[in-house]
């Protein structure tokens, strides 16, 4: 076998077959050419932190590719040309792929190479390009992130035609002083002006609407000054054809502007969805709402936001300038009458200003009280079967009752300010039309005004204040809209796992070994109160491969210590290393592809078996699922369903017995080959013989692996080396299997005591 250069530029032989083809690998071309992109700028990341908040799928899409980049620290931007219209001053670029993958142009020629990698790294031996067919050089994934000359041909015939340009945000070197923080704009705003285009366009619609709606005034006031009189029907028609033309126009324009307006609303409506609920689905655990209902109710409440801001909306915000053209073209057509709804105009939106203050607390008052009502909602719907089993639908009931009739008066009162405001402005507007015509018959009376300028007034009138009007019906929803958008924008403000301002280490390798340097924690309080310790300077170093068992009593912190080690909760004093790295340099989605976390009450989600075991790792293999299927015994729950893998599992597990939604969380688990396994009372609801062939698989399948397990059941004991006790949320034993259990077994009152061959470790907190 012919020895290979590192390094070297490896040209395809025709031989080989098109290095570009449509390929069935599992690997994701594309991420790959994007880490090595991130690498090359020198921000290195891992492929599991590239994919941090995006959807999952066996393939990363090209829109997802540039979110990926947005999200590790780089401005991009796509562009549509071929690998020849390139600059090599852009280079390299991330070439888009026909097969959904992707690689890296980096030139056209050695020369190319050596502005962008080191001389050393183009190695002698490599067949020089003036000797091949033109060729580009590219890093391909496939071929191991190696520089290969690719044929002109052979590019372009797997080459979409779009390349990704790729450039580090830069950052102020702290030695000029502390740079002042960058707002990266509102969720909202900046949303919609980055479809600033489509609302310029449906501004421009919005003037040619609203001057084409002139020719109808124009029409009447002819006809009823000219063509009547003089019973000019050859000037009747013509403008009758005139007019219906001009009208045909501003139907095609108001349905023109409709439809940039739902296009616009709809791209903003699934950017802003999907920052909202990855931005949920990212909050730090010890940050979020402590309701569930009012969580799921806050996000629910973007509904009424993304109406608002929905085209007949904005429709009516961009006919309220024109208010202003058919009053001056009142003033052209009927002088002094135009002051009339000139004058009616500072009625109008005192009035709207005048009932924001107490729409405003109302429409507060009211999304609290929704707020608890679906927390009420929800609560129910998940605890039905213990509500049942207990009694208690009388007790959620008239919680039920008491928060829907709260939510009614809040409400009730918003539509009676509402219809107060309304009602008004509609009598303005009637009593708008009396007083132009009572003044403008004066005004004919006096040779002043005809009989068609004072028709065309009133209908000019009429739609300057219709806007208006219009507005006034719109403060209801924008109290409405303003409470729920400042509760979302708190939501957005809220801490997240993963800092964007923190620089992770590479894709660290961790072994399992961790080690809890003077950990404290509690919960967060919902009521301000003090909250209580749950751990207490905790001090634990584990081993990489070793097999820890936590014992204690109810409430001793065996729960909280391991969703701590796990970085679902982040102490509150004290550090957490793997590896001796402090566990706040290592990205949290790295630190989740090493780490298996089993709690007590894991939850299932509606899908198949197949989905629920796989819900972390879309892309493993049907041999890795069969692996941790034979290990945790759920093989047997696919074979007792007709249809197998397939089989559909309800909300929350529905469908499986306890011991069976235990096996199903362990194996989501075990797919993922964690270096570092916690699990909490893994067996808790199994049969004994279940237990028995689970842990006699577990011993084998975990071989390697370090394993934290708490439990109450003694035959786990069988799996590990080591005991930890706890109580009252501190550490009191540490030691080998056999001396702390032989320390347990003791009377009452004796304690171990480490000897020179320290049987038993015994920590700070002795009692």
């Amino acid at each position: 076998m012919k020895n290979e250069v590192p390094g070297a530029i490896t040209p395809v032989q025709p031989d080989d077959g098109d290095a570009l083809t449509l390929s069935t690998k599992v690997d994701d071309t594309l991420l790959k050419s994007l880490v090595w992109m991130a690498a090359y700028h020198g921000k290195p990341t891992s492929e599991a932190a590239m994919l941090s908040g995006l959807p999952a799928g066996r393939f990363i899409s090209p829109k997802q590719a540039q979110l990926a980049m947005e999200q590790s620290g780089f401005s991009v931007g796509v562009i549509e040309r071929q690998p020849h219209e390139v600059s090599p001053m852009l280079l390299p670029v991330v070439l888009f792929r026909k097969d959904h993958g992707g690689c890296v142009l980096i030139g056209r020629s050695p020369n190319d190479v050596k502005l962008i990698k080191p001389p050393s790294e183009i190695k002698e031996g490599a067949q020089p390009i003036d000797e091949m067919e033109a060729a580009y050089l590219v890093v391909l994934p496939e071929a191991g992130s190696k520089v290969v000359a690719i044929g002109v041909s052979q590019l372009k015939a797997n080459y979409t035609g779009f390349a990704m340009l790729v450039k580090p945000v830069g950052r102020v070197d702290i030695r000029a002083g502390k740079p002042e923080a960058k707002e990266s704009g509102h969720w909202l705003l900046s949303t919609l002006w980055r479809y600033r285009r489509y609302y310029w366009s449906a501004a421009l619609g919005a003037l040619l609407i609203n001057v084409l709606a002139l020719a109808g005034t124009f029409f009447t006031m002819n006809v009823y000054d000219r063509v009547v009189p003089n019973q000019a029907f050859t000037t009747l028609w013509s403008l009758a054809i005139g007019v219906a033309i001009a009208m045909l126009f501003e139907f095609i324009s108001r349905n023109v502007r409709a439809h940039v307006l739902d296009v616009a609303g709809k791209k903003a409506d699934l950017i802003m969805g999907a920052m909202l609920f990855k931005q949920a689905l990212s909050i730090r655990m010890e940050h979020k709402p402590a309701s569930s209902g009012s969580f799921a109710n806050q996000l629910r409440e973007f509904e009424s936001v993304r109406d608002f801001v929905a085209s007949a909306t904005l429709a009516t915000i961009s006919d309220l300038p024109f208010t202003f053209l058919y009053i001056a073209v009142i003033f052209m057509i009927a002088g002094p009458l135009g002051f009339i709804p000139l004058g009616l105009i500072p009625v109008i939106v005192g009035v709207s200003l005048f009932i924001q203050w107490p729409l405003k607390k109302t429409m507060k008052e009211n999304l609290r009280e929704s707020s608890l009502k679906q927390g009420v909602l929800i609560e129910t719907v998940e605890g039905i079967e213990t509500l049942k089993a207990t009694g208690g639908e009388r007790y959620m009931q008239e919680r039920w009752e008491l928060f829907s009739a709260k939510a009614s008066d809040t409400s009730m009162k918003s539509k009676r300010l509402s219809a107060l405001a309304t009602n008004f402005v509609s009598w303005i507007t009637q009593f708008e039309t009396v007083m132009i015509v009572v003044a403008g018959v004066y005004l004919i009376a006096d040779g002043k005004l005809t009989q068609g300028a004072l028709i065309g007034s009133v209908i000019l009138a009429s739609r300057a204040l219709a806007p208006l009007a219009q507005v006034t019906g719109l403060a209801v929803r924008f109290q409405q809209s303003k409470a729920a958008l400042d509760s979302l924008s708190g939501l957005m403000k809220k801490p997240v796992e993963r800092d964007p301002e923190v620089d992770y280490l590479d894709g660290p390798i961790v072994t399992g070994a961790i080690e809890l340097k003077g950990v404290g924690f509690h919960y967060p309080s919902p009521n301000g109160m003090k909250p209580p310790e749950f751990l207490k300077n905790i001090n634990i170093k584990v081993d990489a491969g070793e097999r820890i068992a936590i014992l204690g009593r109810v409430g001793s912190g065996k729960s909280s210590l391991l969703r701590v080690m796990s970085n679902l909760y982040r102490p509150t004093s004290g550090q957490i290393f793997s590896d001796g790295i402090d566990l706040s340099q290592i990205d949290p989605s790295d630190w989740r592809a090493s780490v298996g976390y089993v709690a007590q009450d894991s939850r299932l989600f509606y899908g198949s078996l197949r989905q629920n075991v796989m819900i972390g790792r879309p892309d493993a293999s049907i041999h890795e699922l069969l692996r941790v299927a034979k290990v945790t015994g759920i093989d047997a729950i696919a074979q007792s369903s007709p249809h197998g893998w397939n089989m559909q599992i309800g909300e929350n597990g529905d469908g499986l017995s306890g011991g069976q939604r235990q096996l199903v969380a362990l194996a989501r688990s075990l797919i993922a080959r964690p270096k570092l396994l916690l699990m909490d009372e893994p067996t808790s609801a199994m049969d004994t013989q279940t237990e028995a062939a689970f842990i006699r698989d577990l011993a084998i399948a975990t071989v390697g692996t370090t394993l934290v397990v708490v439990t109450h059941r003694p035959s786990l004991l069988a799996l590990v080396d080591r005991i930890i006790v706890m109580d009252g949320g501190k550490v009191v034993t540490d030691g080998p299997k056999e001396a702390v259990l032989a320390a347990l077994r003791a009377p009452q009152g004796t304690q171990p005591t480490p000897s020179g061959t320290e049987p038993a470790r015994v920590t700070q907190d002795q009692q």
